[in-house]
């Protein structure tokens, strides 16, 4: 499966490939959720089998272009890097190497692990490089980092920083900020994702690094729980306010949408829990995961029809949509005869009970009689 995903894997030497195909394994490197990929693969030596390859590694929302160099002819040889940011490592020290980089050090050319091993360790080294990038931009950068580090419980392994350009005179920062949250708390899904993140990505612009634009960004699953991008407008950030203070601010804002997913989900539940009580015999299905939507078979004088109720993400805030549908009345396009129904009596403040209740008793007496000559009337049997 990794070799039609990675066809280029194939053609890389047997020593290095399974190496290799570890990284491409590895869904994390740094803080960020993603795959390393496999840009491109040549042979330091015009053999048939590729031993050096470039890798795009995610980071602080970019992807860092990292070539890495084996000798074929040498397996017990460690790798040699070249990195697209060219001030990183440029003439390295055999004592920063075995500080920062011991597995490359002691390189152990049968650990499968040795290659993901030395990149996991650069890539520390590159955060902390970019750290040292921070203090000389000015006091304002060093001073959000230090601050939000030591001000609030974010930890240091859950922020990236990075200057760009790389290797030039920056214009802009980032600082990518990952939001660790309780997701336990969320509801069940039908399609479940053990790959719930959040990521506040922080970019500094301007001469005096004062022009700001935080994003958040969400996995997929998290989106579709939320309700979609459009519903998380996180608050703006300020030239006058600092990441300390603002990064608990996303941090609430995230809470407080968990807090309301839950509470929606406990109300769709309870709405489907008070029908299945209280009409038993009359269930046909209803979403049991979900709890999104409930249909229910009533008869009224001898006029069977079906009650589709389908309840929105936001519910209660938003009023359940009631379908009426005959169980005998077709309509030309050979489907059975249904009416939505709009003018339903419904506030958002009544208790679960009591809205299922009149929207019981408003379909009974007031819309079903009305359904039943419209079916009639317009359709066939």
């Amino acid at each position: 499966m990794l070799n039609q995903q990675h066809p280029l894997l194939s053609t890389i030497d047997s020593y290095i490939e399974p190496l290799l195909k570890r990284v491409l394994q590895t869904r994390r490197l740094g803080i960020c959720y993603g795959l390393i990929k496999l840009d491109s693969v040549s042979s330091s030596c015009n053999r048939n089998k590729n031993d050096c390859f470039k890798l795009s590694i995610p980071y602080a929302g970019e992807h860092l272009a990292w070539n890495v160099f084996f000798d074929s002819q040498c397996p017990e040889m460690g790798p040699d890097f070249i990195f697209n940011d060219q001030n990183f490592l440029m003439d390295p020290d055999i004592d920063i190497l075995s500080t920062w980089v011991p597995s490359l050090v002691k390189w152990n050319p049968n650990d499968i692990d040795a290659l993901l091993n030395v990149l996991i360790e650069l890539l520390v080294y590159y955060k902390e490089h970019q750290i040292l990038l921070l203090g000389k931009q000015g006091d304002r950068l060093q001073f959000e980092y230090s601050t939000l580090v030591g001000e609030t419980e974010i930890y240091k392994e859950d922020i990236e920083v990075l200057m760009l350009p790389l290797g030039s005179k920056p214009i802009e920062a980032r600082f990518l900020i990952r939001i660790s949250m309780d997701y336990s708390r969320l509801p069940p899904r039908i399609n479940k994702s053990q790959n719930n993140e959040a990521m506040l990505l922080v970019t500094f612009y301007g001469p005096d690094w004062n022009r700001i634009l935080p994003q958040l960004y969400l996995s997929k699953t998290l989106e579709d729980i939320f309700g979609g991008s459009e519903s998380l407008r996180i608050p703006p950030l300020p030239p006058n306010k600092y990441l300390m203070d603002y990064v608990p601010e996303v941090i609430k804002f995230m809470e407080e949408k968990i807090s309301s997913v839950v509470q929606c989900f406990d109300s769709r539940k309870e709405f489907i829990a008070i029908l299945i009580v209280l009409q038993r015999g009359s269930i046909l299905e209803y979403d049991a995961i979900e709890f999104n939507w409930i249909t229910i078979l009533l008869e009224y004088r001898d006029f069977h029809f079906l009650i589709h109720f389908n309840l929105s993400s936001i519910f209660p805030k938003e009023k359940p949509q009631i379908t009426l549908q005959s169980v005998y009345h077709m309509t030309s396009q050979g489907t059975l005869y249904k009416e939505v129904l709009d003018d339903v009596p419904y506030s958002p403040r009544w208790s679960i009970m009591l809205m299922v209740d009149k929207l019981l008793t408003y379909i009974i007496e007031s819309a079903v009689q009305k359904f039943q000559a419209n079916s009639v009337r317009n359709n066939r049997f």
